[in-house]
């Protein structure tokens, strides 16, 4: 059977569609691949810049961790917080050393040494990290994700999946960022130290662990009666290996590696499209505040506030840099 032959304008018409066809997989394959990736840098720029913190006493610079001498490290500033009253303790503007605490209030408790202080709160925690109790915690934004002119594509990308959706909420999404102070924290009630298989946040690094805090951690303290408050030193890109203030209470952030680690297995075969290069990231006011009574731990509340002054991305082999601020309050109460 002899092959039909075509009109000119019938092997243009089909011309024209297998062009048109072709078009249609290329630009549905580069939205997808754009959309992919905007979703993988804004997972790495939640991951880094909004889980609680990334520890103290380390300078991360393109995957490079250097230790900054000895096992405490701070960094970025640190503003001493109001506790009320007369606090004791080292202070950045006046430090005292030893020096033993003065209550404020009508409380008729005996001065408390810093380190009386720092190990009633210790031997609490201990008794009671790995049995039952409440855990709550908030994580919002004080400022909103910024990756200069890259954030309004990316926004633009998001939003052709979802109009109402942006980096801020698809960060959220990933990381139980609220979006502001006045959302409800996330709770769960913690048995037998771990926490339930189901529910949003069930990842260990939220359960509470039993505090390992030295005089050398601690840069103001207080004890009113059965109320202890402690400022830790502030900390630069900490990492958890016990050797910074912050992990000595709480392993609630996540590392320049683990963000690295995860942002590789979230693009598989497409890992060199996105990496995480270097951040730097400071964690301030880092407070401390617990409620013990004869010795046992009534209630403890962690709260920080983290500053990502340059979290370095490259996206297809264009740089991206990318700011931001939050605040983190996490509480551990109903001991039994």
């Amino acid at each position: 059977m002899a092959k039909k032959v075509l009109t000119p304008e019938e092997f243009q018409a089909k011309l024209e569609k297998k062009t048109a066809k072709r078009n249609l997989f290329f630009g549905t394959f580069t939205k997808a691949l754009a959309f992919f990736l905007a979703i993988a840098i804004a997972w790495s720029l939640a991951a880094i810049a909004f889980a609680p913190a990334i520890g103290g006493g380390t300078v991360v610079n393109g995957g490079a961790q250097t230790q900054q001498g000895g096992s405490e490290s701070t960094g970025g500033n640190n503003d001493v917080v109001d506790f009320g009253g007369s606090s004791s303790g080292d202070s950045t503007s006046t430090p005292s050393g030893d020096s033993t605490s003065t209550p404020s209030g009508d409380s008729g408790a005996a001065d408390t040494s810093k380190a009386d202080a720092i190990k009633a709160v210790n031997d609490a925690t201990a008794k009671v990290y790995k049995g039952n109790y409440k855990w709550e915690r908030k994580c919002y934004f004080t400022s909103p994700i910024d990756v200069g002119d890259a954030t309004e594509t990316l926004n633009g990308i998001i939003q052709r999946v979802d109009e109402n959706a942006s980096i801020d909420s698809v960060v959220g999404g990933f990381l139980g960022i609220t979006g502001t102070k006045d959302d409800p924290a996330w709770t769960a009630d913690v048995k037998g130290g771990k926490l339930p298989a189901e529910g949003k946040m069930n990842n260990e690094k939220y359960l509470m662990k039993a505090f390992a805090l030295t005089e050398g951690d601690v840069m103001q303290y207080k004890v009113d009666g059965n109320n202890y408050m402690f400022q830790l030193n502030a900390c630069n890109n900490p990492q958890k290996d016990g050797k910074n203030a912050l992990n000595h209470v709480t392993n609630d952030f996540i590392t320049l590696t683990e963000v690295q680690e995860g942002v590789a297995g979230a693009l598989g075969s497409l890992g060199s499209l996105l990496k995480v290069e270097s951040c730097d990231v400071d964690f301030t006011s880092i407070v401390v505040k617990a409620v013990i009574d004869g010795g046992n731990l009534k209630s403890v509340q962690i709260s920080y506030s983290m500053n990502v002054k340059a979290l370095n991305l490259k996206a297809t082999l264009i740089p991206i840099t990318g700011k931001g601020a939050g605040d983190m309050i996490c509480t551990y109460s109903n001991f039994s």
